[in-house]
């Protein structure tokens, strides 16, 4: 019979507001991190923006009436309009300041109740808050990713077990993508495996178009009907070595909806859903993976040698023949995307900041030099 794991720790999620005030001043720890956009940054963003574009559309408006109705000469009417574009820009100025000035304040008390529930949460089950600006995994379904991030992110104390929502900007218009993730450190490197999941709802696949698919393994039982199996070429019996008729039961018992990769010496199970680890059930699902299916391929990579590398027996690292790292690509993209993702960003930016200031001053000086 196969052990339920013992759940987590889940009391502090239900727990009295003053309870976890009490025990959060304790630990003295900040949850929310300072780089983490929030909707006041991004409302100081576009307000500057706003008045960027102000500018403009004003100055350029008056300059062309001067200079085109005006026979180069300003007027009291000119003067009167500008003054008054002058006003509200002043008091747009000044309101964005304050917005600014707020933006830095902490969060909201319900906010900040929800995220100190979390933080001891996880400490309560010995892991440690630690959200990451940067943190890509080295898994298929998080490439090509620009840049990545990961919040909220839990890590074991002792390091090995990580979990949390990892965000990514991948394609032309760096569309947010978030997936919920865990990820376990084995004792040694397996070869590249990956299992996308048939129970997740999700078509098309995860697996990136850029993998060769005639690397699917067909496996015994019913597992094809919960994964679809891929292994580099060569590797299929290594593949069944992990994948054991126990290790492939707690898959399906424990595992089914997440997308499982075998990566270097980590384990990645990821899903195209967001976690919300301010209700219980996400946290269980994490003790049910690790130690339903994550201990029992420890186990066999514990005890992997790939004889394709020579004097594996001694070596103090055990390795994996250079075949069987990454599953084979069908073609790459050679960093395509990310690289137009980038250069979007940076016309946006031009759009959003630098054009309306380069037109909002030639606007200007037209004024200035017609008066």
């Amino acid at each position: 019979m196969q052990r339920r794991p013992e759940p987590f720790d889940t009391h502090y999620l239900t727990a009295p507001p003053a309870e976890v005030a009490a025990a959060m001043a304790e630990q003295r720890a900040s949850a929310r991190p300072p780089w983490l956009p929030t909707w006041r940054r991004m409302l100081v963003h576009l307000s500057w923006s706003v008045l960027l574009w102000y500018c403009f559309v004003v100055f350029m408006v008056i300059g062309i009436r001067v200079d085109g109705y005006g026979d180069n000469d300003t007027g009291p009417d000119d003067y009167r309009d500008l003054a008054i574009a002058v006003l509200v820009l002043a008091l747009g100025v000044v309101g964005t300041l304050l917005l600014a000035r707020r933006s830095r304040r902490p969060p909201s008390p319900r906010a900040r109740l929800a995220e100190w529930r979390q933080t001891l949460t996880a400490l309560a089950n010995g892991f440690e808050s630690r959200p990451l600006a940067r943190a890509p995994l080295p898994a298929l379904t998080a490439q090509p990713a620009a840049r990545a991030s990961a919040f909220p992110r839990f890590a074991a104390s002792g390091g090995g077990v990580e979990f949390g929502d990892l965000v990514y900007r991948t394609g032309l218009h760096g569309k947010p993508v978030v997936r919920s993730y865990i990820a376990v450190t084995l004792p040694s490197a397996l070869p590249h495996l990956y299992l996308d999941s048939l129970a997740n709802g999700r078509a098309p696949s995860d697996l990136p178009s850029s993998v060769d698919r005639r690397q699917r393994l067909s496996l015994e039982g019913d597992f094809d009907r919960f994964f679809a199996a891929y292994a580099p070429d060569g590797y299929a019996t290594d593949a069944l070595y992990a994948l054991t008729p126990d290790v492939m039961a707690a898959l399906i018992d424990d595992a089914s909806v997440f997308d499982v990769e075998i990566i270097d010496d980590r384990v990645v199970f990821s899903s195209p859903i967001a976690a919300d680890y301010s209700d219980p059930a996400p946290w269980n699902r994490v003790a049910t993976v690790v130690d339903g299916v994550a201990v029992r391929l420890a186990k066999r990579a514990a005890a992997y040698r790939d004889d394709r590398v020579p004097a594996q027996h001694t070596r103090p690292a055990r390795l994996i023949g250079p075949d069987g790292r990454r599953l084979r690509q069908a073609y790459k993209s050679r960093g395509l995307w990310p690289a137009l993702g980038r250069l979007g960003w940076m016309l946006a930016l031009l759009f959003l900041y630098v054009i309306p200031a380069v037109f909002a001053f030639a606007g200007f000086m037209s004024v200035i030099d017609d008066k």
